[in-house]
Parts: structure tokens; sequence; C-alpha cells
């Protein structure tokens, strides 16, 4: 009676997370620790053109924490680069007359921040583009289209590498249930016929 509930129970669970999708489920970390490092490395299990041992299981959680650790810096960073690009000089303040003399050649100090006076000639207007004013927007639209479509590629294949991680938990939780069903019938069977009266005549 155990082993048949045991099984019932183990072989839902394994077919639940074989047909797990990247959608509707997110791996958690001690289901990759558990299923997808030790103990593939413990029954001797490899996956295709990646083996299983302990340097690359060390391997695999120091790049996850070098990874983590460059998401974090990155976004530091990102929060930084925002608020220098909110961040405007102040060319909007209160001008002088151009009553000054032009020999005042001096430069006007705000805030650590050099301004020439309103003398001096404006800049030059930046020239022309060569391109009809209609090519920049088809330009924007198929860059935004092939940003669509890349993004849409790689969403795809982290959604195919997570449901392969799934899948080789499955295979996995699958070969553990093997082995221990396989030694608890043998082990079960000796004790059994061990116990049995009439069974080693003597």
């Amino acid at each position: 009676m155990f082993m048949v509930a045991s099984s019932v129970v183990t072989t839902i669970m394994i077919l639940n997370y074989h047909h797990r999708l990247a959608d509707t489920h997110e791996m958690p970390n001690w289901v990759r620790f558990i299923f997808l490092q030790w103990i593939p490395w413990i029954l001797r299990m490899s996956r295709p053109g990646e083996k299983i041992t302990r340097k690359t299981i060390m391997m695999q959680n120091k790049m996850k924490e070098l990874d983590l650790k460059e998401k974090s810096s990155k976004s530091l960073l990102a929060n930084v680069l925002d608020m220098d690009d909110d961040y405007r000089p102040s060319s909007t303040l209160p001008q002088h007359p151009s009553q000054h003399h032009p020999s005042h050649a001096s430069l006007n100090k705000n805030g650590g921040f050099i301004r020439l006076p309103s003398t001096l000639p404006a800049p030059e207007e930046p020239p022309c583009s060569i391109f009809p004013p209609g090519i920049h927007r088809e330009l924007s639209l198929i860059l935004k289209e092939i940003k669509i479509i890349t993004d849409k590629i790689r969403d795809d294949d982290e959604s195919a590498a997570t449901e392969n991680d799934w899948k080789f938990a499955a295979m996995v939780l699958d070969r553990l249930c093997l082995i221990t069903f396989t030694l608890f019938t043998i082990i079960a069977t000796f004790a059994v016929l061990a116990a049995a009266p009439h069974v080693i005549v003597t």
C-alpha cells in the first residue's frame, strides 16, 4: 500500500515538473540547487554537452553571484545616469543686459559654472541633414521593430532554458525514485522471505 501511494505521488510530481513552463512557474533556488546540481552529481547524471561535477557546481554558484553583483551595479549606474540626465546647467538663469562694455572680456562665474557674456556670438546651427525628414521616421520605426524582435528572441531563449531545466529536474526526480523504489522492493522482498515460515527448509 505504501509503495502504491508513494509511486502515485511521485509520478504526479514528475509529470508536473516535466510540463511546467516559464510563464507559469519560476524555478526556486532550492530546486535548482538540489535537482540540477547535487542530486545529478551524486547519481552521476549529465546533460547533453554539460558534465556535472563538483567543480562545475562551484563555478556555476560563483558565476551566479557575479551576475547578481553586476546587475546591482548596472542598476545603480543607471540610476546615477538618470539623475545626471535630469540635470541641466544654469543656462536658464537671468541674463545680464547687453550694456556691458566690450572691454569686460572676463567670464562671469555662477555657482562654479563659467558662463559667457551675452555679447558673444551665438553658436552656429548644426548643418541640415542630407536625408529627407521622412527617412528619419522610417529608420526609427525600423530600429523599434528590430528591438522588439530581438527582445522576443531573447525572451524565447530564456523561456526555453527554463523549460529545459524543469524537464531535467523531472528526469532527475524520476531517476531518484527508480533507484529508491528498486532498493526498497529488493530489501522488502528479502525481508519478507526471511521472515516467512517454511520458506527455508532445514
